[in-house]
């Protein structure tokens, strides 16, 4: 059962268009890289001791997505709006005063990352629900705003900081959030049982997903296939964040300086082109989902990624460089298209909000672990040549259990069969919810 605090938009594209203005905003975590520098720099703080606030704000933000999926499965999504850009813009406004690394952390890395997984999500899962018929591509137009947020905030930021100082750059930046978030939340809410699109009929496959396949978190996780997604989603963030979140480095080292163009400038060319390639691939993905289905979806982003990683151990050249800049970056903006509308496939969409929380938790395994192996496998002689080779093995095991699940996958469907789909509502998509 949802209920909110105010009827729901008349049309489902209005939710859409609230929740990407919302994720537009809370991606600014990408933003954080460019305040970081002189914010460590006024404060005497090591580059280690900062690298550690990003850390525990992925932390927060996996778990908290946990909690506040199941809240707005039961009691709807609009409260959490309003929680958690609070406390978005809160953890950046008091970061802004932050003096100590310990401050650091607790406002930026637990209070803003907390107040990012409350309203992620919700907002992400809640918006699906209303596009069963192009689940794919909605997620891939939503999540587009992941990408579009830094690549405007980013300048904005530079600029602002230019005319003031880091403290009260992030102090503003903290009042923006929470205006923005605010403003939008009301907007996010779930559409009523049993809906449907007018015109939409579901094939065989989506009809046994929507009517018969709806697991509760405790029934999805003693599921095989749930231990095998959350293993390929690892795998896949894994040897993606390997090289996305290096990038720059990366760049500087193995290619260096370009033309009249400084090796520090080319690197900060390749961080542009690998968000533009991205962008490009969330939307990519959401077509692609929609076509061929979530399993054949992530196997050809990770067959992209293993077919790049390959690829830059022999990369000595810029345009061999950049061409494997932009596979990775369209395979990895795939990745988080993927999984939300897989996740509503494979365990169905009622309760998606906490089913998809706890598979989040395969990506900020994956995040975790794969940055941390680009530093452990570089070396000044070969450079990053072992972490490629490292990222390319998990690749593969991302494949071999993407492969399994497919297979499983495939053989149940010809076992099941389908019923019936629930009764279509008359013009659906312009149905006024009241809770």
């Amino acid at each position: 059962m949802s209920s909110t605090s105010a009827p729901a938009p008349r049309n489902r594209w209005i939710v859409f268009a609230g929740a990407w203005v919302i994720t537009f905003f809370i991606a600014a975590v990408a933003v954080f890289s460019v305040l970081v520098g002189p914010l460590g720099k006024a404060n005497g703080w090591t580059s280690s001791q900062t690298a550690l606030a990003f850390s525990l704000y992925t932390l927060c933000l996996a778990v908290c997505g946990i909690f506040s999926g199941r809240f707005a499965d039961t009691y709807g999504a609009q409260k959490l709006m309003y929680l958690g850009g609070a406390l978005f813009g809160l953890g950046w406004f008091l970061t802004g005063y932050a003096t100590t690394p310990a401050m650091m952390y607790l406002t930026f890395g637990v209070i803003a990352g907390s107040g990012c997984g409350i309203v992620y999500n919700p907002a992400l899962a809640t918006t699906l629900k209303w596009f069963p018929d192009i689940r794919g591509k909605a997620s891939g137009m939503l999540l587009a705003a992941a990408a579009i947020g830094p690549a405007l905030l980013a300048p904005a930021t530079v600029r602002l900081l230019d005319a003031t100082d880091v403290g009260t750059t992030l102090r503003t930046l903290g009042i923006v959030f929470f205006v923005a978030i605010a403003a939008c939340g009301w907007l996010v809410t779930a559409p009523p049982a049993g809906y449907r699109p007018a015109g939409w009929t579901p094939t065989p496959a989506q009809a046994v997903t929507s009517a018969g396949h709806q697991l509760t978190w405790r029934q999805m996780v003693a599921t095989p296939r749930f231990g095998g997604l959350i293993a390929a989603f690892a795998c896949a963030a894994a040897a993606g964040t390997m090289m996305v979140t290096s990038i720059s480095g990366i760049a500087q080292f193995q290619i260096g300086a370009v033309g009249g163009m400084t090796a520090a400038a080319f690197g900060a060319l390749v961080v542009s082109i690998s968000t533009v390639a991205n962008f490009c691939g969330r939307l990519s993905f959401g077509a692609i989902f929609d076509r061929l289905g979530g399993y054949p979806s992530l196997l050809i982003s990770l067959g992209v990624t293993i077919a790049a990683m390959l690829t830059l151990t022999v990369a000595h050249g810029v345009a061999l460089f950049v061409v494997c800049v932009v596979a990775l970056g369209f395979a990895f903006g795939g990745i988080l298209v993927i999984f939300p509308p897989l996740t509503g496939h494979s365990f169905g969409i009622a309760h998606l909000g906490i089913n998809y929380g706890l598979m989040f938790l395969g990506y900020a395994i994956g995040g975790f672990v794969g940055p941390r192996l680009t530093g452990s496998f570089f070396d000044e002689t070969i450079g990053y040549r072992n972490a490629y080779i490292g990222a390319v093995v998990i690749g593969l095991l991302g494949v071999a259990i993407t492969v399994v699940l497919m297979r499983a996958a495939r053989r149940e469907s010809l076992a099941v069969t389908p019923v019936a789909a629930p009764v279509e509502l008359p013009d659906a998509d312009a149905v006024a919810v009241t809770h």
